[in-house]
């Protein structure tokens, strides 16, 4: 057997050659290592809590509600650990799968209280959907409530969920007057 020249010729002979069975183990055994070092490679994500299945607001948080995902940049606002959402109570409607925030989870000293209110403007209550934000304004044009969380909607009502001491005098006010509604 003569040798070639070229560089192509050389590589396309060795091509050709069977490799041995002592590298065919060494080769096999090094694609084993690099699966398994895959397998228990950390991940290098960032961890944030997320909802386990679509919650209504007002929704207390229990540990099966909740449940670590990773992802691959950081969510700002995000929790890392589950432990310190569970307990804590919604603020708005929250989404399976979808990274909890400090602004979803209202504080732990709020009393809330949902109010039903009556829509001054028919259209905008059809625009308005659970888990919406809304200052709620009375007929003088006193801001009665700020960003209070839309519950639940149905036709020109719309149940709002507000700290106790707005509840009660948004509650007192839709008594004589509908109220109107900004979208945040």
């Amino acid at each position: 057997m003569t040798l070639s020249s070229t560089a192509f010729d050389r590589v396309r002979v060795l091509l050709r050659r069977r490799p041995s069975v002592a590298w065919r183990r060494f080769l096999a055994l090094g694609l084993v290592l690099l699966a398994a070092l895959g397998a228990f490679w950390p991940d290098v994500g960032y961890p944030a809590v997320v909802t386990s299945r679509d919650l209504p607001a007002g929704a207390a948080l229990s540990a099966t509600d909740v449940r670590l995902v990773s992802f691959p940049a950081p969510v700002t606002g995000s929790f890392s650990r589950a432990d310190l959402v569970v307990g804590r109570t919604l603020s708005g409607a929250a989404r399976s799968g979808v990274p909890l925030t400090d602004f979803d989870l209202s504080s732990a000293t709020d009393d809330l209280a949902s109010v039903a209110v009556r829509v001054a403007d028919q259209g905008l209550a059809g625009v308005v959907r659970m888990g919406d934000r809304v200052d709620v304004v009375s007929p003088s044009a006193e801001v009665l409530a700020e960003n209070a969380s839309v519950r639940e909607t149905r036709g020109q009502v719309v149940v709002l969920m507000l700290p106790r001491l707005n509840a009660n005098r948004v509650a007192a006010m839709s008594l004589d007057h509908a109220l109107a509604v900004t979208l945040r």
